[in-house]
């Protein structure tokens, strides 16, 4: 670690060696040294936390003639939407019912069509989407399975630096400027039980207690691009970013 000498211990966020590529970004939601920091795709500006902020919602078979869709998003209840002229024209129906209530756009979702598939999308930057759908009446009831993963993608880890705002010390704030490692080597968070080691492929964790932390077990998790220099020390571990993923 010949930037710093050889100190005892790491810090989050701090990078290592000389070699580093850091741009510049606004923290969309609060960001600690460390963390790993996502963009919504067609937004270049701004980064968020690891979060599971797309949900699809995809029907076994076609939705009938006295079919009613009652649908739940973050705990939030939508009134059940009727079949419309057909299984297409219904899942509009649904989506424009959802994108028209306000609890749901306070919370920045939003739904999408799914094109050539009986299925839409809920999106949302910056939070952790739930959502389920139940079918009841007509002749036949299309059961919906809900699939859910990230469309963001990673950009970097968030630098360390002494931090000291209104709001608090040792974290960036929402709106703030975020100093962002694209490449080169960084210490993170590793999640308790991973077996980080060199060259191993560094994964991101997307739920649960070890949101936002690294580890290499591959199931559920965000595949970064980066790989692990080192063990884990003290839980943090040196990993090689390779740009954005």
């Amino acid at each position: 670690m010949e930037l710093y000498g050889e100190p005892k211990r790491a810090i989050a966020g701090m990078k290592y060696g000389l070699k580093d590529n850091t741009e510049t970004f606004i923290a969309g939601e609060k960001i600690y040294p460390g963390d790993p920091c996502f963009g919504m795709v067609g937004d270049e500006h701004t980064i968020y936390g690891a979060y599971i902020n797309a949900v699809t919602l995809t029907a076994s078979v076609d939705l009938v003639t006295g079919n009613e869709i009652a649908v739940t998003i973050n705990g939030i209840v939508l009134a059940p939407v009727e079949f419309v002229t057909s299984s297409v024209t219904t899942l509009e129906a649904l989506v424009q019912a959802i994108n028209l209530n306000a609890d749901i756009g306070n919370l920045g979702i939003e739904a999408f069509i799914v094109e050539g598939a009986n299925a839409l999308t809920l999106e949302g930057p910056g939070i952790t989407i739930t959502a389920s759908a139940v079918v009841t009446g007509g002749a036949s009831q299309a059961t919906f399975v809900s699939a859910a993963t990230t469309n963001m993608k990673f950009v970097g880890v968030a630098r360390h630096t002494e931090l000291c705002f209104k709001e608090g010390t040792g974290f960036y704030p929402p709106k703030t400027t975020v100093n962002v490692q694209t490449e080169h080597e960084i210490y993170v968070p590793v999640a308790d039980g991973s077996s980080p080691a060199d060259k191993k492929p560094a994964f991101i964790i997307l739920s649960g207690d070890d949101v936002g932390k690294f580890t290499d077990e591959e199931d559920g998790t965000y595949e970064s691009g980066a790989l692990f220099r080192s063990a884990a020390q003290d839980g943090l571990a040196r990993v090689e970013l390779r740009g954005m993923k």
